[in-house]
């Protein structure tokens, strides 16, 4: 109980003491705050100075009777230390407003400046140009220009000045340009300009500028068009040449101790207008040695050494450091030295000035070209490279072994020291490198060694000692080969000669007899040009014709070797007699040269003529004459007409032996004729080279023995004389290889004729009718030449108008020909067929039906007379009750016999009243009448008839 009233009047005693508290904390609450001194903002703007002042906006300061508002200018020097510029005046007391601070004449500017707000009591005590301490409660920065430098600023940058005038460029990183308008403008501030265009438009320039800032124009109108605007580009920085050189200008990457203290550092970039190139220079371990190892400033300004106004260079040695790898590293000397534009480059410094040499191709085809690279030398020294004589191919001439080495490339001069045997080529290093060239085709076909010397001159005599360095250079024989012509060749054709030739300018094709290869010629050519590929080719060439000794070779008839050779080395093969023609066989094989196996034949002749059906009609005044006739160029068509006519054709045959002729003139009169087709044999000349009538100094060739045949027509000769005397003089003249084709045909009128006509589906000899909707099919012959003619088939109705037509142009040599016309819009009746060549016409009548009779394939003979089919027996009284099975098995004999005039009236009582199972379709037609199943027409009739009769008997 006393515990409990204990704890009643602690409560109370609690609550009660929150209570007075809270009380007193009010109080206090409504009592007045002391006025306090540690709060307050500034607004500067970028500004240029007013007669050295600048004006700074504060506000929110609050401050009792004796402490006032001070603003305190300051701006960053070079170690990175707040300077005072100036100091606004004091006295103050406003909570807002604006002070007035004059600015020192070494007060920093143009740049950027940064205002503090101070109270008086807290003024750092120090004088402009001082360092001082920065501990102000607000501060704004801004950037400043004295009035002067704005109306003087050089409408052109200048590389250190952030200062940017109208249509300046800046670059991508920049973090302190100043853009500085005319006297009226003053500094514009980066927010002020936006993009013109593109993915900038409209965009404000940023502060600083980003190092992805949109590349472009940016301009205080933005994108819109308007004068009296400030603008500015925007570029990305770049370094776009960053290299060491030796004093001659060509960049190295390898320099050994003779020039390495001739070296200079040589950069281009497109920033210059804004800042130079800092150089920074680290040995192989990556010490920095700039200081140590460039002749002048490490940063490198437009035109340093340069005549251009966007290069630069420096002079670095590095004679006094150790052998190994340096690295050059370039990049902007102030803000524009972001990862994107630096750029290095290393070199490498040598214990010693080593010459080395070495080959392109470690192994070459003998005839090709094959680089060389002499290295480690400096530049504009000349060295000299040899090829001793031991190493030249057997038979090189003095004047061949100077051109071994090739004047190409770094190569100054060449030649061949005779009295010490070697070629030779001086080189100018060019850098450290210099390259140069060899010809091949002079080297024998082994290892060959080239060397270089330290001789800037070519000597009488090679001393080893003075010797640099030696490479080895395989050279291999070329490989040869003959792809065409081989196997057979037909005399007097035309064929394709090609194949392939490593390393060689031109090849010379030869034939074998007994132990000398000799030359073929063609088209007045004894060499064929090697392309770029290493393949050769000459396109129709007659073997057997020219003038070297191998066309005389392959114009008989034998099998022969032939093969191809490099020219160089055919022309350096001379016989006793000097002549480079013929090749003995030793000399063949040592100088690489292929062959292969050909077989000379003599072409044969074929011939087709375009007779029809062995005829040719007047009206055609030409034929088609077609064939093959191997190593002619031509052949000689002539035909002969059984009054002694003739007419010849000369027909050209093509390159692939075949000739074809559509329009070979044939003016015969009627009667018997031949054709014939004669072709000159391997000589060439007709029969044994003497025809009648010609000068025997003259060729007897194809247009000597046209010319014969056709003067035979003139001298009242038969069809047979005319024949005989051709064939005496050509095919059995003495020691001839003519060759003829004859074939013999009857010139007449023309003729068409219409032989059959029938359904199609149903062939037929004759003229058959055609049911109204087949297809009629006619069937002809001509004598007529296809292609050249055409028959035209007219259907005519009886007013002889032509309803329907059809044409045909083809038709094979029996003058065969098939035409189909479609009789669906035919009525039945009878048509004309005409068919009109144009030259003659045939004609023929046909009938079309409306249903075409098909014959009866059935069993019914057609011998029951009597129209009854024997189902009646005659007993049958009328008594069929079902009992009826259908046995009626021809019983009937004969009562039917014709004097059944169906009177068959009453005995049939009509009780078949289906119980009969023959007549319900249960009978299985036991009659054993032979009559086609299903009944003939006959038995159909009579039929019909009894079934009526039935039906009115029932009726009744």
């Amino acid at each position: 109980m006393t515990n409990d009233n204990t704890r009643s009047k602690a409560n109370a005693v609690f609550f009660s003491a929150i209570m007075v508290i809270s009380m007193v904390a009010v109080g206090f609450a409504a009592a007045p705050a002391a006025a306090a001194v540690n709060s307050g903002s500034v607004e500067f703007n970028d500004q240029v100075l007013d007669d050295g002042t600048v004006e700074v906006n504060y506000s929110d300061f609050n401050s009792d009777s004796s402490v006032n508002a001070v603003i305190a200018v300051t701006y960053e020097n070079s170690d990175g230390d707040a300077v005072l510029a100036g100091v606004s005046n004091t006295g103050s007391t406003d909570s807002s407003g604006t002070a007035t601070v004059t600015i020192d004449d070494e007060g920093g500017f143009p740049g950027q400046h940064t205002a503090h707000l101070f109270d008086s009591d807290d003024v750092p005590g120090v004088s402009a140009g001082d360092v001082v301490s920065t501990n102000g409660f607000d501060t704004d920065t801004a950037q400043v220009a004295d009035t002067e430098e704005v109306v003087e600023v050089n409408p052109e940058r200048s590389s250190g000045s952030n200062l940017v005038a109208d249509g300046n460029t800046v670059y991508q990183g920049e973090d302190d340009v100043v853009f500085v308008g005319n006297a009226s403008q003053g500094i514009i501030s980066h927010s002020e300009l936006s993009g013109t265009s593109g993915n900038r438009e409209g965009t404000p320039l940023q502060d600083p500028i980003p190092e992805d800032e949109e590349t472009g124009t940016y301009d205080l109108n933005g994108p819109t068009d308007g004068d009296g605007g400030f603008s500015t580009t925007v570029i990305s920085p770049s370094i776009s040449t960053a290299e060491v050189q030796l004093s001659g200008g060509s960049d190295i990457s390898q320099v050994g101790p003779d020039s390495a203290a001739s070296l200079k550092v040589f950069a281009e970039w497109n920033f210059g207008d804004a800042e130079g190139l800092a150089i920074t220079v680290e040995d192989p371990s990556g010490a920095d040695i700039t200081d140590e190892v460039l002749t002048d400033d490490d940063v490198l300004q437009y035109g340093e050494g340069s005549e251009t106004g966007d290069a630069a260079s420096v002079g670095l040695n590095l004679q006094n450091e150790d052998a190994g790898e340096y690295t050059v590293i370039f990049e902007g000397n102030d803000e524009i030295d972001q990862d994107s534009v630096i750029e290095q480059y290393t070199i490498e410094l040598t214990t010693e000035d080593e010459l080395s040499i070495d080959v392109a191709e470690d192994s070459v085809t003998q005839g090709s070209n094959v680089d060389y690279t002499v290295s480690g030398g400096t530049d504009g020294q000349f060295r000299l490279v040899t090829i001793e004589g031991g190493d030249f191919a057997d038979g090189v001439s003095d004047s061949q072994s100077a051109d071994i080495f090739r004047n190409v490339d770094d190569v100054s001069d060449t030649g061949y020291n005779s009295s010490d045997d070697y070629a030779w080529a001086l080189v100018e290093i060019d850098g450290t490198t210099a390259v140069g060239s060899i010809e091949t085709q002079y080297l024998d076909t082994a290892d060959v060694t080239v060397e270089v010397y330290s001789y800037e001159n070519e000597v009488s005599s090679l001393d080893s000692d003075d010797l640099e360095d030696d490479v080895d250079l395989e050279v291999t024989e070329g490989e040869l080969t003959l792809d065409s012509p081989t196997d057979e060749y037909t005399i007097g054709s035309e064929v394709d000669v090609n194949g392939t030739a490593e390393a060689a300018d031109e090849v010379r094709l030869y034939a074998l007899n007994n132990d000398n290869w000799e030359i073929i010629t063609f088209n007045g050519q004894d060499s064929i040009d090697v392309d770029s590929d290493d393949t050769f080719e000459v396109e129709d060439v007659t073997l057997s014709d020219g003038n070297g000794g191998g066309n005389d070779i392959l114009a008989f008839e034998g099998q022969y070797q032939i093969g191809v050779i490099d020219a160089d080395d055919a022309r350096n093969i001379e016989l006793d007699s000097g002549d480079d023609s013929e090749i003995n066989t030793s000399s063949w094989t040592s100088n690489d040269g292929t062959r292969a196996t050909i077989r000379s034949e003599s072409g044969g002749l074929t011939a087709q003529f375009g007779t029809i059906d062995g005829q040719f009609a007047t009206e055609d005044s030409t034929m088609t004459v077609n064939g093959t006739a191997e190593g002619q160029s031509n052949v000689v068509v002539a035909f002969v007409g059984e009054r002694g006519e003739v007419d010849v054709t000369e027909v050209s045959v093509d390159n692939d032996g075949t000739f074809d002729e559509e329009d070979v003139s044939v003016d015969l009169s009627q009667g018997a004729a031949s054709g014939h087709v004669i072709s000159l044999g391997r000589d060439g000349t007709v029969g044994d080279g003497d025809l009648p009538n010609t000068n025997s100094s003259d060729t007897v060739g194809i247009d000597e023995l046209s010319s014969f045949i056709t003067n035979l027509e003139d001298q009242s000769l038969t069809g047979n004389q005319v024949r005989d005397r051709i064939v005496s003089q050509t095919t059995e003249a003495d020691a001839t290889d003519d060759l003829m084709i004859s074939t013999t045909f009857r010139v007449t009128e023309a003729s068409v004729s219409l032989d059959s006509v029938y359904p199609e589906g149903a062939q037929a000899d004759g003229i058959n009718p055609v049911a109204a909707g087949e297809t009629m099919v006619v069937e002809g012959t001509t004598n007529l030449q296809p292609d050249d003619n055409s028959i035209v088939l007219n259907v005519l109705n009886q007013n002889d108008n032509s309803i329907e037509s059809a044409s045909v142009e083809e038709w094979s040599n029996d003058g065969q020909f098939t035409l189909t016309v479609d009789t669906s819009d035919l009525e039945t009746g009878t048509y004309t067929l005409e068919a009109d060549s144009g030259d003659t016409t045939d004609s023929t009548d046909v009938e079309i039906v409306e249903e075409r009779q098909t014959d009866d394939t059935g069993d019914d003979t057609g011998d029951d007379t009597g129209d009854d089919t024997g189902d009646d027996t005659g007993d049958d009284t009328g008594d069929d009750t079902g009992d009826d099975t259908g046995d009626d098995t021809g019983d009937d004999t004969g009562d039917d016999t014709g004097d059944d005039t169906g009177d068959d009236t009453g005995d049939d009582t009509g009780d078949d009243t289906g119980d009969d199972t023959a007549d319900n379709g249960s009978s299985d037609g036991g009659s054993t009448d032979g009559s086609t199943p299903g009944f003939g027409a006959l038995v159909a009739l009579v039929a019909l008839i009894a079934a009526a009769l039935l039906a009115t008997r029932r009726n009744n």
